[in-house]
């Protein structure tokens, strides 16, 4: 890339070291998730912090804060690429120049411990197990929102790090003008003619073979444009997508025996995930420009494979043949309604992951509470397994019986990603409008029921996935629909998509 002012030549040659720290960072992150061994979390996070100690050293570097201090007082003379990449260096400095260096590497090493941790506390049912690192995670978090600075609360501070200017008033008002809909339309259709339960829809004693579900996975990672030549499929406690280089770019999903379409739509999911990562025009590689521009618009990528077309009525019809074929025995008398119905059944469920469309955000108004209360210490950690159970009543009208189920099924927490829940919502708010635009441009439903998915991939590079990081997400978003933000849209989607299947 061509820069127009050598200081900043100089300062993103410098950052390129940071980026490849951050990436042999990140590789340890994915072997900790898919490979490491139980017995070696400690030797894993002392490697990991050691890494992150000698990344911030480049961040806190005199020469690189006096250019970046040089080039953020003069930005008139730069040109757009270069303003965004200016901007978004000062969103990720924001972190490293205010958060003292002992407290990233202590949380650096404190969650890469406590990711086994939480890994084996949620196979025995035990949250006591994980209590004391979680205690630790959320003081840090409290510690680092102290330090970043916030209006009147330290939550805000960490949504920010994951969505530009997201707030918890924001949260508030998107999630109080979803619940009253999402709740009317549940009833809506628990009352409809056409609503049956699963047991309805497919019975038996149904073993679908992990094999099996891996090959299903790949075949429709590949219809989709996911390029195996720069990334791969593994397995992991909890399915996520990591950036290793520009040219790795690596997902991963889970499989349960009694259910495929767990790791399909989580495949589908991440693979969304890494569209985008393996679309940003190659121009911006190892700029502050290369990757998504945050994590409100990437769940947007991956909501919208995972629903928009996973999901979708017309794919899964093109689906169907290959479904029997793959499990002639378990769904071989199973008709395109009846596959369309599993994969679109409405029911308030305990794993977010796992939640249907219409109900899924209701996981995420109660993910949202707790971590506010928690980080404004309004609420104990050691309560969180009650809250859970009550908060749980109160959105889906079900309630855990076990703390796997509950309060540990997400990895999030053992991460340190307080703030990271509502992009969720936001993403799938981004995602139905997203997709509002892309049916002005092409006839989706026509490309669904062809499997040509290449189409709708390339509309996504040309509009979004190409432009990386130069956008904020306001801008993206009017850039790609006209329009600022708007929640009508998701209920628009839900309503008119689910007032098909149930005829209401």
């Amino acid at each position: 890339m061509i820069f127009s002012n050598p200081k900043l030549k100089k300062l993103i040659e410098k950052y390129r070291q940071i980026k490849l720290l951050g990436e042999t960072r990140a590789i340890l992150g994915w072997d900790l998730n898919v490979n490491l061994p139980e017995k070696a979390a400690q030797e894993r996070a002392d490697q990991s912090a050691f890494l992150t100690d000698l990344m911030v050293d480049r961040w806190l570097d005199p020469e690189f804060k006096k250019l970046f201090e040089t080039i953020v007082s003069k930005k008139e003379n730069l040109t757009k690429e270069e303003k965004a990449m200016v901007r978004n260096l000062e969103q990720s400095a924001k972190f490293y120049f205010n958060i003292p260096k002992k407290i990233i590497v202590e949380f650096d090493e404190t969650t890469s411990k406590a990711f086994m941790v939480w890994k084996k506390a949620k196979q025995e049912n035990k949250f006591a197990d994980f209590l004391p690192d979680l205690k630790k995670i959320i003081k840090l978090n409290q510690i680092i929102a102290a330090h970043l600075g916030f209006k009147t609360n330290p939550y805000d501070a960490l949504l920010d790090l994951y969505e530009p200017e997201l707030t918890s008033k924001k949260c508030v008002q998107i999630f109080d003008h979803l619940q009253p809909a999402l709740t009317a339309l549940l009833a809506k259709i628990q009352k409809s003619k056409d609503y049956r339960p699963e047991s309805d829809l497919i019975s038996g004693v149904l073993s679908y073979p992990k094999s099996d579900q891996r090959q299903l996975s790949l075949f429709v990672l590949k219809k989709m444009g996911y390029d195996f030549a720069s990334g791969r499929l593994d397995v992991s406690p909890h399915p996520f997508t990591t950036e290793l280089s520009r040219n790795d770019i690596r997902v991963t999903t889970w499989y349960h025996e009694n259910d495929f379409r767990d790791s399909l739509t989580a495949a589908m999911h991440e693979g969304g995930h890494g569209l985008y990562e393996q679309g940003v025009d190659t121009i911006y590689n190892s700029t502050p420009l290369s990757g998504g521009v945050s994590l409100g618009i990437h769940e947007s990528q991956s909501r919208f494979w995972e629903n928009q077309i996973g999901r979708n009525p017309v794919f899964l019809k093109f689906l169907t043949p290959l479904l029997q074929a793959f499990y002639p025995e378990q769904l071989g008398q199973a008709g395109e309604e009846t596959i369309i119905k599993l994969f679109n059944l409405v029911k308030p469920s305990l794993i977010r992951v796992e939640a249907d469309e219409v109900t899924y955000n209701l996981h995420i108004a109660l993910r949202f509470q707790l971590e506010n209360d928690l980080i404004n210490e309004k609420i104990k950690p050691k309560d969180l397994p009650s809250l859970w159970r009550e908060k749980t009543k109160q959105f889906l009208g079900i309630e855990p019986k076990t703390d796997r189920e509950g309060v540990l099924q997400d990895v999030h927490w053992s991460y340190g990603d307080f703030g990271y829940f509502p992009t969720y919502a936001l993403g799938n708010l981004y995602a139905a409008q997203f997709t509002r635009a892309m049916e002005k441009d092409l006839d989706l439903k026509q490309l669904c029921a062809k499997g040509e998915l290449g189409t709708i991939l390339s509309w996504q590079r040309e509009k979004i996935h190409r432009h990386g990081s130069l956008y904020w997400p306001d801008q993206l978003v009017k850039k790609v629909t006209g329009e600022e933000l708007k929640a009508d849209y998701f209920i628009e989607y839900l309503q008119k998509k689910y007032g098909e299947i149930y005829d209401l």
